[in-house]
């Protein structure tokens, strides 16, 4: 009986850590990513990831632009139409990696017409990575 018991106990733990695993393991993977287009239709305060271009055109008020006490303000737009833009606002560790035209990935929230993004969320992506590479050629036979 003691036995059976355990053996009931070890698999009802087991069970649960697998479940808690799985849960913290897919959970980020459940968030919604947003253009900004679709962003700026959807409500404020919820949760997003904004996946979208660091954009070249700067801020309208050159004391907007850069550095704030309120973290680094720049616009991202849509990758589609360059036209659907929203100004960020971003505060932590800025990945070497970022500058204009570089595609950007961050957590945060819609205050307005401002994304806030969570400290140290952005992500930074590499076009070079994603880029199909040529094979190399065929070896030739030396005589």
């Amino acid at each position: 009986m003691k036995s059976r018991l355990r053996f009931t106990l070890a698999l009802t733990v087991a069970a649960v850590l697998g479940g808690a695993l799985l849960y913290f393991s897919i959970g980020g993977a459940l968030q919604t990513y947003v253009s900004p287009a679709q962003l700026l239709k959807d409500p404020a305060g919820q949760v997003y990831r904004l996946d979208a271009i660091v954009s070249q055109q700067p801020l309208a008020n050159a004391q907007d632009q850069a550095y704030t006490p309120q973290g680094l303000r720049f616009w991202v737009q849509d990758k589609e139409n360059a036209a659907a833009r929203v100004q960020v606002v971003y505060t932590g560790a800025v990945p070497d990696a970022f500058k204009a035209t570089r595609e950007v990935v961050m957590t945060g929230t819609r205050q307005g017409n401002v994304f806030v993004a969570q400290r140290n969320s952005m992500i930074t992506k590499c076009p070079s990575k994603f880029v199909n590479q040529p094979d190399p050629p065929a070896p030739t036979k030396k005589s």
